[in-house]
């Protein structure tokens, strides 16, 4: 069996950067639920030293490989996000070559900005930047979807063993 299909790495990132980001030197344990009263998923203990070894493994990944992680983690947030969206559709954009253009930069934004958020539809790109429904459907889930995916599986895949280290070194201290 595989540890890893539990690592919520998106929940994890988040946290290291909430422990990172907070002052003072003190260690940040989270004994916390989430809503529905479930425990916080992946990260029950986080301290400094874990969201450090995070956080230079993330500075290692390549740059669309971090900026698919960042959207995952940051697709909330209205003052980081929205710029981290706007970066990895300009990723895509250079990758796919002529069909990043197929629907303009709006349009390949609009499918980028779907991908983490789950916002809009077939429908309402083909309204806004004309053609079919069919015709958007198949753009989104033949060309940005497995580009992105394979940018978010390939960060993840980076970050999963350190976050298992960690986890492990945890289990084996307790």
């Amino acid at each position: 069996m595989n540890r890893n299909q539990n690592i919520d790495v998106v929940s994890i990132v988040r946290k290291a950067i909430e422990v990172l980001s907070a002052a003072g030197g003190a260690k940040a344990i989270d004994y916390g639920r989430g809503p529905g009263g479930r425990e916080f998923v992946g990260a029950l203990v986080m301290d400094v030293e874990a969201a450090s070894a995070i956080n230079e493994a993330m500075i290692l990944l390549p740059p669309e490989h971090n900026l698919a992680l960042m959207w995952k983690v940051l697709n909330n947030d209205p003052r980081d996000g929205w710029a981290v969206c706007q970066d990895l559709a300009c990723f895509a954009s250079h990758h796919l070559g002529p069909a990043g253009d197929k629907f303009g930069r709006e349009g390949l934004l609009y499918w980028v900005r779907h991908w983490a958020r789950r916002d809009g539809s077939c429908r309402e790109a083909a309204w806004r930047f004309g053609s079919s429904y069919d015709t958007h459907n198949r753009y989104y889930r033949e060309v940005v979807q497995p580009l992105l995916n394979g940018w978010f599986v390939a960060a993840r895949g980076a970050l999963e063993p350190v976050i298992e280290n960690y986890y492990l070194s945890v289990r084996d201290a307790a």
